[in-house]
């Protein structure tokens, strides 16, 4: 028994602030794409919460759950690929979504909910792993995430509001190492957080942008532009932002990005996750496979490696056999 506390001990993580400022050789693996990898394995997603609808259930919550046991599945496949950062399963369990979709209709349950989702996941991928509280933009809530349309006044939209009960939920769990701000496509929206002190984010965090094959933000916004409202901010920017970077992005176009946010924002560290390479029609909601051949992930790994990285993985349709690829050009890389 003493002899296990001591190797627990020894596996504890360091805070995720303190490795990625001073370990700069250091670049984690995260998972990938939770909700299209639990719909391959059976789970039925197709709901305004997404991938969160399993945890909507109360019959998830036994231990003879059949749900339960697939997201443990897939959690338990990413970790022996190789991920050591993985993300909580919230990212359309936003309180608007859950409260308009579900029986959790108050706060106090949705915070209940979102305890037991947290709990869930840290007591599975155990203490010496990072968790990453997944918070979806806006745009989830109103799909538009591949357009970053939010009408004729998006600055006028109440962005703190919405991301507020979910927010401050993961600010206090202590489970949560990092809180994640994902596929971030308007640039309104982006100001908004950016705009954030530390007392309305007090945990690390990062921003990930959704960007099109042009390189620039969904509603046409340029990296360049972006770089100059960071740059602008000075001091003023919350102290807590840890990472910036691309996600839910081409999986041929995302060196690229990369590359051209590293130059903007040298000195900032950087995560990227992007697709798999297959190409979604946002109408149709459909994935199509791409008529043009795709780099691998051994290539793309070391032109991430070299322009920043810090963390890397996987977003939709990218599976466990994805991140052991991933892991496997990171150990040679990095």
């Amino acid at each position: 028994m003493q002899l296990e506390k001591v190797i627990k001990k020894q596996m504890k993580r360091i805070p995720i602030k303190e490795l990625i400022v001073e370990h700069p050789g250091k670049v984690l693996i995260l998972d990938g794409g939770q909700g299209t990898e639990l719909e391959n394995r059976g789970i039925n997603i197709n709901s305004p919460v997404w991938s969160a609808a399993p945890f909507t259930s109360e019959s998830f919550w036994e231990p003879s759950s059949q749900e339960r046991k697939v997201v443990e599945e897939m959690y338990r496949d990413f970790m022996i690929a190789g991920a050591n950062i993985l993300m909580t399963i919230t990212y359309q369990a936003n309180f608007q979504s859950i409260s308009e979709n579900t029986s959790i209709k108050t706060l106090a349950a949705y915070k209940r909910f979102l305890d037991k989702i947290v709990s869930f996941t840290r007591e599975f991928i155990g203490e010496e792993r990072y968790l990453i509280g997944s918070i979806g933009p806006w745009a989830a809530h109103v799909s538009c995430e591949y357009t970053g349309d939010y009408g004729p006044h998006p600055e006028n939209i109440d962005y703190y509001g919405f991301f507020k009960p979910q927010l401050e939920n993961f600010n206090q769990n202590r489970d949560i190492d990092l809180i994640g701000f994902e596929t971030i496509p308007n640039f309104h929206e982006l100001k908004a957080i950016l705009s954030w002190d530390e007392d309305i984010i007090s945990k690390p965090f990062y921003i990930g942008l959704s960007v099109d094959d042009n390189s620039l933000l969904r509603d046409g916004t340029t990296l360049e532009e972006i770089s100059v409202h960071i740059k602008g901010l000075g001091n003023k920017i919350n102290k807590n932002l840890l990472l910036m970077g691309v996600n839910c992005v081409s999986f041929n176009q995302s060196a690229l990005i990369l590359k051209m946010l590293h130059e903007h924002l040298p000195g900032m560290p950087l995560l990227v996750y992007p697709n798999s390479g297959e190409i979604y029609n946002p109408k149709e909601k459909t994935w199509h496979r791409p008529t043009n051949k795709l780099d691998d992930w051994e290539t793309t790994v070391k032109k991430f490696v070299d322009n920043g990285a810090r963390i890397i993985g996987g977003c939709c349709r990218t599976s466990p056999k994805d991140i052991a690829e991933i892991a496997s050009a990171v150990d040679k890389y990095s």
